[in-house]
Order: C-alpha cells, then structure tokens, then sequence
C-alpha cells in the first residue's frame, strides 16, 4: 500500500511539472523568441535604375539579419499631371532580391492621398498596376498606404474592394490606418493635428477589416507631440485600440504598427517621436490589450532609406532584443 501511495504520488507531481513547463517555462522560452514577421518600405529609386547586384544582395542580408521577412516595394509615382509613371526594372530588381533573400514577400507599395483616392480614373490607374504587380511581376500582394483618407470615406472602401478582385484571393492585402487625431479616452494627450474628419471611428475601422484584407498598418506617428512620455502614452493607446477594435470582428486582422524613421516633418519630431518611444508604446500597448496582444503582428520601419545606423541599432536592441552591431 506505502508503494501505492508512493507511486500515486509520483503520478501528481509529475502531472504537475507538466502544467508548469506547458504553463510557465514554455511561454517564457516564446517570449524570447526574436519577434520576427517585420516589415519596411522600399522607396522608388530601387525600381528605376538598373538593378545592381552587390547592392541588392547587401540590402537582402540586412533585412534577413534583422528579420525583416516582408518589404512594401514602391514600383511606381505620380507625376504632377495626375498620370502614373512605372518603375521600368520593378520585376528585375524583385527577381533579385528574392535570389539574394528567398524567404522575403514582396508587395508592391500604392502611395495615395485622400484627393487621389476619390479620383475613379487614378483608382482604375493604380488597380490596373496592381493586377501588372501580383500577374506579371510576380509580387507576393499589394500594401496601399492612403493618406488624410476621411472617416467614411466610401471612395477608400471602393478602392479595396476593386483591389482585392484584381489581385485574387491568394495574393497578400496590406493597408495602412490612421492614427486617432482625437482619442475617446479623455487621459490621452492630444498633439496639434486635431482634424476631427481624419479620426475614423469603431464602425468604419471594423468596416475595412472585413474587406479581406490580410494586415493593418497603423501609422502611429505625425502626432503633434512634443515630449516623449506623451508620444509613447498616446502610441500605447493607438495600438490599444486598433486591436482590441479589430479583435471583435469574427475573423481578426493581424495589426502591424510603422515605427517612424523618416526625417523631421510638420508634426513629426524625431526627437520626440523616435524608434525607442516608438517601441516602448507598441510594448504598453499590448501590455494594455491583454489577451488581444496576439493580433499584434510586428512592426514596420517607415522608410527603409531614412532609417540610419542608430535607428538600426535601436530597433535591434529594444525590439529584436539583440546586441547591436
């Protein structure tokens, strides 16, 4: 009987060593995991000269060294007459890259402001480019990066819609979001853009997540502020809300937040809006969603070509939790 319980026993603690590795060590062994899945954006310059081989190998190795597995690639820009002008080496220098990088997606990047957006025939331009993009190029999707696009804006929703067809269904669906100008939470600082059109609400945010598309992008920057401790409490709060937003939907979309690497800008200071506060926002912010974190896919370094080595340094550190070079 002694032997019985003694073995009873053993069966119990060994039950209960189980629960604590699944529990405890497991989850904490994941939450060191270099957060991989991150993203930058390309500028136009890759696409309009002939590609050139060390350089892009050289941009592959960096992106993989700091996993960055998804580039939003700018094949195209406006002239000032409103027509389109295309990247003449887009498919070559894709090609490229992914012989250099095999794993990375490539999308092709659509910059747009509301103005253009709400223009049928630039509509039609830049979904003609994207079904050339995804058929013929080769690219992995699209990622559409509108700005000052109206809360309701039916234009935007169209615009989706029409490139979701073009692409299909198999082909990758990116769009960036604003950040809320005017946050319902009375506690959250308020910077100098304060347009009350540019803050979209519950409905239209939940509205463009149900568009299939496969991630968004929220542009927590260009917020006015001018102390850092302000700017991380007010990112902290942009990454809250989308995701605890979007996770209501039946089917979630998976959030991405651009870290501002850009140069000085009206309502950008570098100083106070920097790579670190930047970070450390995104952090508090899935502290504060709880159980909803899990949407928060990774973050994205907005632009690739403004991103200089002490930025670099900083992401590596405080994101990626490695030594910097």
């Amino acid at each position: 009987m002694r032997w019985g319980m003694w073995g009873a026993a053993a069966i119990v603690l060994l039950i209960v060593v189980v629960i604590i590795v699944r529990q405890v060590v497991l989850p904490a062994f994941e939450d060191d995991d270099v957060p991989g899945g991150n993203s930058t954006w390309l500028e136009f310059a890759w696409t309009t000269e002939p590609v050139n081989g060390t350089a892009v190998k050289q941009l592959g190795e960096r992106l993989e060294s700091n996993y960055i597995d998804r580039v939003y690639l700018e094949s195209s820009a406006w002239r000032g007459d409103g027509s389109l002008i295309e990247g003449e080496y887009a498919a070559e220098f894709a090609a490229a890259l992914r012989k250099a990088y095999p794993s990375v997606e490539i999308l092709l990047w659509l910059r747009m402001s509301g103005e253009q957006i709400a223009q049928p025939e630039q509509q039609s331009m830049v979904t003609a480019l994207a079904h050339r993009a995804v058929h013929e190029w080769k690219f992995d999707g699209v990622q559409l990066n509108g700005r000052t696009v109206l809360n309701d804006s039916e234009a935007f929703i169209q615009l989706l819609r029409g490139l979701r067809e073009v692409i299909g269904e198999e082909a990758l669906l990116s769009v960036t979001v604003p950040p809320d100008r005017i946050p319902v939470d009375p506690d959250i600082p308020i910077g100098s853009t304060t347009e009350p059109e540019l803050t979209w609400d519950m409905n239209y945010k939940q509205r463009v997540g149900l568009l299939l598309v496969d991630e968004i992008v929220v542009m927590a920057h260009a917020s006015g502020l001018d102390n850092v401790a302000d700017y991380e409490t007010w990112v902290a709060y942009q990454v809250e809300n989308y995701v605890t937003t979007l996770a209501e939907l039946e089917n979630p979309v998976p959030v991405v937040v651009a870290l501002p690497t850009y140069d000085a800008a009206p309502e950008h200071d570098p100083e106070v809006e920097s790579v670190r506060a930047a970070i450390r926002g995104v952090q508090r912010g899935r502290q504060r969603a709880g159980d909803n974190k899990k949407w928060i896919k990774s973050v994205g370094l907005y632009e690739y070509k403004t991103t200089d080595s002490r930025e670099w340094a900083l992401y590596q550190q405080h994101w990626l939790g490695l030594e910097s070079d």
